[in-house]
């Protein structure tokens, strides 16, 4: 069987293909003997812009191709551009692919119509291969959908180079994401172990695309997260926070914003941002919305094709914000995922009666008062505070030889001098209701403040700051 026997009967026995092997010839078309493979991609499902007519100034014609896209580039010693290109037009021509386009050297346009091989390109350049130029775009339908096949082949001193892109119309599937909302009845405590399942570490209520690889995941129960809206002013939401960032392989990044799209609006959710590729002020702006997003604020590479969705859901008496922010880098597509739903920091978690300040006192040197209030950057000591005064004095009353550093602490909003001020006040006000309300010598406490110098949590949340506003009893000796 000669050379192009053997090509045209590979294509006409592989025109009811299922999957394609990494880094595999394209079943529907075979390799030039002795092709090596230089580069591959392929993804699941995609649109890819290919040109049908020869470059006039910068510009070329474009159809737009949707389907799963396969990109090759062969590389091929010591034969022809021309010997090369014939062996393809016999293939498809055998095969009954119908001719859209085609060009020949000059023919292409300027510069030997490099341009139509750099769209073919996977770097996006065809570099010196652009000598003795033959361009083909051709088209099949299948009952699934139109099959194109385009090629850009050209020579570079002895060596020629095959620029192939074979798009394949299939169904595009819509529903491989769901939400379920009984999820959202489920504790936001973080739960990871290194033995885990990797997808019990999923949020309950959003399930991953199929096929997707956990990167890295993070929960805090009530967190303040700053949603980017490029245009806009940010949203910004305080309530239990839960991060995901999946890298999915061979599929494009309409393929996943589509479903995760589909099952929040099936859900019931509604859309707050939308950006699209090339849309919201451009690539360079939606690189920085990804930056936001991610747990590391950096997305590095993944954020070509990128589209960035914010959608909210009220239901149960909660705001439920889903933030996705999905990039491509090469074949590879990164989710960034933010669900948040919101809440008010809880302020009565931390309970103190008189044994557990001594507790606390005898095993840490300390207790430390949640259950003392102040009006914003004042110190006069609300009424609020009642039950908290009552239980340290008790703890001073049954225990006639203790005496207390009463210090005072703040979170670092505003002025680091004022706030070590008004915490040292505060401390001041404390010591006063205990002596002047409960007759506690007054030679038994002593007054300090430390402002925010001295911090129990971060001061980048709402919760981390409420830890940091307290009240520590220190043992004096």
């Amino acid at each position: 069987m000669n050379k192009l026997s053997s090509i045209s009967l590979l294509v006409l026995s592989a025109l009811s293909y299922q999957a394609i092997a990494e880094e595999a010839d394209h079943p529907l078309f075979s390799a030039y003997p002795g092709a090596e493979i230089d580069r591959y991609q392929r993804i699941d499902y995609d649109q890819f812009e290919l040109p049908n007519g020869a470059v006039t100034g910068k510009q070329f014609s474009k159809i737009t191709a949707l389907g799963e896209v396969t990109r090759h580039v062969y590389d091929i010693e010591q034969v022809s551009s021309m010997q090369v290109a014939k062996n393809y037009q016999e293939a498809f021509n055998k095969a009954g692919f119908n001719v859209v386009f085609k060009c020949e050297g000059a023919a292409c346009g300027p510069e030997d119509g490099e341009l139509l091989g750099n769209q073919l390109a996977i770097p996006g350049e065809v570099y010196n291969y652009h000598h003795q130029p033959y361009y083909f775009l051709v088209k099949k339908d299948l009952p699934e959908g139109p099959v194109y096949a385009a090629w850009y082949i050209a020579n570079y001193n002895s060596e020629t180079r095959v620029n192939q892109v074979i798009v394949q119309g299939k169904t595009f599937k819509t529903d491989l994401i769901q939400v379920n909302l009984d999820g959202l009845k489920t504790s936001a405590e973080p739960d990871a172990t290194e033995n885990a399942d990797d997808l019990e570490l999923d949020h309950p209520m959003l399930s991953r695309y199929p096929g997707a690889n956990l990167d890295r995941h993070k929960k805090v129960d009530t967190e303040t997260f700053t949603m980017p809206v490029p245009g806009q002013k940010a949203l910004t939401l305080q309530g239990d926070l839960s991060q995901h960032a999946y890298d999915i392989k061979q599929v494009s990044t309409l393929k996943v914003f589509e479903n995760y799209q589909n099952a929040l609006k099936k859900a019931g959710f509604s859309q707050v941002v939308l950006c699209k590729p090339t849309e919201c002020s451009g690539e360079d702006a939606l690189r920085k919305v990804g930056d936001a997003v991610s747990q590391h604020n950096d997305v590095y590479n993944f954020y070509r094709k990128a589209y960035y969705t914010v959608a909210k859901l009220t239901t149960g008496g909660q705001e439920h914000y889903v933030a996705l922010f999905i990039g491509a880098y090469e074949s590879t597509v990164r989710v960034q995922q933010v669900i948040l739903s919101t809440k008010a920091v809880q302020t009565d978690l931390v309970k103190a009666d008189a044994s557990e300040l001594k507790r606390q006192l005898e095993t840490a040197g300390k207790a430390l008062i949640y259950g003392i209030y102040f009006d914003t950057g004042k110190a006069e000591v609300k009424a609020e505070s009642k039950a908290a005064l009552t239980e340290i004095a008790t703890l001073l009353k049954q225990n006639a030889s203790l005496k207390l550093y009463v210090v005072g602490h703040t979170d670092d909003t505003g002025n680091s001098q004022a706030n070590q001020q008004l915490s040292e006040q505060r401390a001041q006000a404390v010591v006063k209701a205990l002596t002047d309300q409960h007759q506690i010598s007054a030679s038994r406490l002593e007054a300090h403040g430390v402002g925010p110098f001295a911090p129990a949590s971060n001061n980048t949340s709402a919760a981390g700051k409420q830890l940091n506003r307290r009240v520590e009893l220190v043992q004096k000796l």
